[in-house]
């Protein structure tokens, strides 16, 4: 160890022999028996502190002993007491009520108590009544699969949704980083245009997507109905008994709609208040888009590969919808039907209430 004096001595000495061009690290080194190594960073670190303060000394308060800390057993033991009675607590709450610093919050949260922020997700309420229906049709569903052995891909899953052609953004992470406010602005329409997308899903493949720039009507859904129909009877394979599902959209609920789905379906249809005009077929649970898998797969899967090649009209838009479509493949809708047993299974155990968050 070095005395003070001897601290002093070789501050200064490094000082001046880096003034001189044709002073080494390694020269000063071999002149004062410094080791090689760590050594010389703590020459720096006392050349940097002599500058800093005008002494070298370690008896300075704060300086003597282990470097303290705020992760201590009863800091831990503090936070953690809070956090379980009340879970929501912020970092920045609890620091203000402990006392300590974030940065010492954010260390005892994720290494003391390995905790992470979890994001709270919303959702929309479902009534008593909804949520006996859809505890109903998981069990009449999940019955027809165990026990009689009914295929879900036999299904055809079909719903409709709303392109924009300019998308939408979270302006939660809209952000321009510089060094002064650009005050920047972007110019967008009041009424973005958009086009209506319906399109029906089952383990072979996708029928569609047909395209609506007006409202939907019922007119309107039967006529993309009877292309479907001529469509999915044109396909190989005619095997099997395949089944027709929609959601209680009003458009999707009127006599016109139901009397063209008992002509070509009958009783293996799947829709809101079907059983009541016709007698048969089974009732789709309303407030229910967590079982459909155009709404939990196919639509978000679509935005994603169609937005980033931004489209500017309407025609390039419904011509990236239609290539998104082809590239998705057959493998993938069988995993897709699959998942469709698993919330099944999730629903019924969840007792009809939302069940998302707990589905892999």
């Amino acid at each position: 160890m070095y005395s003070i004096e001897q601290r002093v001595f070789l501050v200064l000495e490094y000082h001046r022999l880096r003034e001189s061009p044709t002073a080494t690290r390694r020269s000063f080194q071999a002149r004062f028996n410094v080791p090689k190594g760590p050594d010389a960073k703590t020459i720096r670190t006392l050349f940097a502190k002599f500058q800093r303060t005008g002494s070298v000394t370690d008896d300075l308060v704060g300086n003597v002993g282990r470097q303290q800390t705020a992760v201590t057993p009863e800091n831990v033991a503090t936070v953690s007491g809070i956090i379980q009675q009340n879970p929501m607590s912020s970092v920045r709450r609890i620091a203000s009520e402990t006392g300590l610093k974030c940065s010492s919050m954010q260390k005892i949260l994720r290494k003391s108590l390995h905790m992470f922020p979890f994001k709270i997700q919303t959702h929309q309420a479902i009534p008593v009544r909804a949520v006996q229906q859809r505890v109903d049709f998981a069990n009449q569903m999940l019955t027809m699969i165990d026990s009689e052995g009914f295929d879900v891909g036999c299904i055809w899953f079909t719903d409709e949704a709303h392109f924009h052609l300019n998308g939408f953004v979270n302006k939660q992470n809209w952000r321009f980083w510089g060094s002064e406010n650009p005050y920047w602005c972007e110019a967008k329409p009041l009424y973005s245009p958009k086009v209506t997308v319906w399109a029906a899903v089952c383990s072979r493949g996708i029928i569609g997507p047909f395209f609506i720039r007006e409202t939907v009507t019922s007119k309107r859904y039967v006529a993309i109905l009877e292309q479907f129909v001529a469509t999915q009877q044109v396909l190989e394979d005619r095997q099997r008994t395949e089944w027709f599902m929609q959601d209680g959209a009003r458009p999707h609920r009127t006599e016109q709609v139901f009397r063209f789905l008992d002509e070509y379906f009958g009783n293996r249809v799947i829709a809101l208040e079907y059983p009541k005009f016709t007698g048969a077929g089974m009732d789709w649970p309303p407030y229910s888009p967590d079982l459909t898998p155009c709404d939990y797969f196919l639509w978000g899967t679509l935005k994603d590969i169609v937005y980033p090649k931004h489209p500017a009209t309407l025609d390039e838009l419904e011509s990236a919808i239609c290539v998104a479509c082809e590239s998705i493949s057959v493998e993938t809708l069988r995993n897709v039907m699959a998942n469709f047993i698993l919330r099944l299974r999730h629903l019924y155990c969840a007792n009809g209430e939302h069940f998302e968050n707990i589905v892999m």
